[in-house]
């Protein structure tokens, strides 16, 4: 069980194409110390500031948390942490998203 501000049990996690489909995957992170990380952010806003305003992202529940960490090898979970500036994804454009998996209300 997870619990954050605001009593939402949902968080928003990052998303990447997977082999040039149009689906798309969980995006992992391996860590300094060789870990699977899963980032998670607790709002959009803090998506939008940590990762950029074009990041792919989707929302899960406790049960989708769950499914995830079962079919991936997740060492952690990183609650709202800042991508480094080189893997941000950001749009120039501000106009309507692209995706319905992007920041709806760029």
């Amino acid at each position: 069980m997870f619990e954050h501000r605001g009593g939402s049990s949902r968080l928003y996690v990052l998303l990447r194409p997977s082999g040039g489909t149009a689906t798309r995957t969980v995006d992992l992170r391996i860590l300094s110390d060789g870990r699977v990380g899963l980032a998670a952010y607790t709002s959009l806003t803090s998506l939008v500031r940590n990762c950029g305003n074009g990041q792919p992202w989707g929302l899960v529940d406790e049960q989708g948390l769950a499914e995830i960490r079962a079919s991936a090898d997740i060492d952690v979970v990183l609650l709202d942490a800042p991508l480094p500036l080189q893997d941000k994804c950001i749009s120039a454009s501000s106009s309507s998203p692209d995706s319905y998996m992007t920041d709806p209300l760029r």
